[in-house]
């Protein structure tokens, strides 16, 4: 009887661990989303993320938080369809651009799927993921 009683407890606690660690995953997104974030993207080697606001303004972080950038968005271009879009950040310290592709992407490490491919490109190094749009932008509605 012992022996089913521990089983259960294993069982029940994989069982909790699991649903939470689900749960934090959700609430990223979902945190990002009511702190009026607009499009969100990750991507791995190294761990990245990158945020932006309104089509204006732009955080990407990498290095699990050691390198954060916030800057406004100097440029915008917006593709054919208006789903393809790349963002410009040129200013006397930093330049990037965010290629937001409408084209599904599949994490190579967690096998999670994005409706869009996420290019970052620094003049020396480039990072790709997958991103969502978590709130649709007013001018589109």
């Amino acid at each position: 009887m012992k022996k089913y009683v521990v089983l259960v407890t294993i069982i029940l606690t994989l069982f909790i661990s699991f649903t939470a660690v689900n749960a934090q995953e959700v609430d990223v997104w979902e945190k990002a989303k009511e702190e009026g974030v607009q499009f969100r993207a990750v991507g791995n080697d190294p761990e990245w993320l990158v945020e932006i606001r309104n089509d204006d303004k732009i955080k990407f972080v990498n290095d699990s938080g050691r390198l954060e950038i916030k800057a406004p968005v100097d440029d915008l271009w917006l593709g054919p369809a208006g789903e393809d879009k790349i963002y410009y950040v040129e200013n006397d310290v930093i330049q990037f651009q965010v290629i937001i592709m409408k084209k599904g992407y599949q994490d190579p490490l967690s096998g999670e799927k994005f409706p869009y491919q996420v290019r970052i490109v620094f003049p020396n190094k480039s990072y790709v993921g997958g991103g969502r749009l978590l709130i649709q932008p007013e001018n589109e509605n």
